[in-house]
């Protein structure tokens, strides 16, 4: 139940983004603030607890650039981007991680990683063109923002696997303030916020609540259940917002997009059962300490 409904908080995430977007708190400007009211706590847990940061220096800096690039790129993508293409496009993470994990790690690829590789390029390939034939330009910038997010967050992945001995809190804590970092050189362009007074009270509630609530949920039950019944429930974030996506904004995606998603999250599947490993939490999505 934790783990469905973490899922399908993530799920759901583009709807109070539009909704502060919409309300006068830009999408640069809401990803800024939603992670600093979430930073600055956790900074100060960690701050404390410094000593237990030496000898993890490049996995801070890491985690802090590759982290929080992928819940920024995310989630300014979901704010402009069709929700179900998004969600999709970032799915292509495990793909991501079996050419990573082989560059950086010298890991062997195997058959699932050839197989995984194929369908997720295929299916990649209808999500964008919608089967009329690839081409760049068929790319839009949120299109990038979603798989870039995707890509930083495989290299993610790969950087907690080389030192597992650094704590979750203090993971959490690099991301998070790689977020507020990464996020103001975009807020500096865009308007400044316009919030009612309630507002910024919804917003606090959705920093602690939502966010942080989505984080704790998934990670308490991917903690509690084998990798292989996890890695099934995860995908339901995707369906989720699909569902969310055609009720309240009117996205419905054609039968090409909808296959081409089946393959993704096929390949997806096929990477994440890889390993029977312990989670690790990055920015929502769980992925696997050991074998990616």
């Amino acid at each position: 139940m934790a783990l469905l409904l973490g899922s399908s908080l993530w799920g759901v995430l583009w709807w109070p983004l539009r909704y502060f977007h919409g309300a006068g708190l830009h999408g640069a400007w809401l990803i800024f603030i939603v992670y600093l009211l979430l930073a600055l706590p956790a900074g100060l847990w960690s701050w404390r607890r410094r000593h237990e940061l030496q000898q993890h220096g490049r996995t801070l800096v890491g985690l802090l650039l590759l982290g929080g690039w992928t819940n920024v790129a995310f989630m300014l993508a979901l704010v402009h981007g069709e929700v179900i293409r998004i969600l999709l496009l970032f799915y292509l993470s495990p793909v991501w991680a079996i050419f990573s994990a082989r560059i950086f790690l010298k890991e062997a690829i195997g058959w699932r990683g050839v197989l995984a590789a194929l369908l997720a390029v295929g299916g990649s390939a209808l999500v964008v063109s919608n089967g009329r034939g690839v081409s760049f330009a068929d790319l839009d910038m949120n299109d990038l923002l979603a798989i870039s997010s995707g890509l930083a967050f495989a290299l993610s992945n790969v950087i907690l696997r080389a030192d597992t001995a650094l704590g979750d809190v203090h993971r959490a804590t690099a991301v998070w303030w790689g977020c507020v970092l990464l996020a103001l050189p975009f807020a500096l362009f865009q308007p400044l916020p316009a919030l009612s007074l309630p507002d910024y009270g919804s917003l606090l509630a959705f920093s602690w609540l939502w966010i942080a609530g989505a984080t704790v949920a998934v990670q308490f039950g991917v903690a509690r259940m084998p990798v292989s019944v996890s890695a099934v429930i995860m995908p339901f974030e995707v369906v989720v917002g699909a569902l969310s996506a055609w009720w309240l904004a009117g996205e419905a995606p054609t039968l090409l997009e909808s296959f081409g998603g089946t393959l993704i999250l096929t390949a997806a599947l096929l990477q994440i059962t890889r390993s029977q490993g312990h989670p690790v939490l990055l920015g929502g999505v769980e992925m696997e300490k050991g074998e990616l």
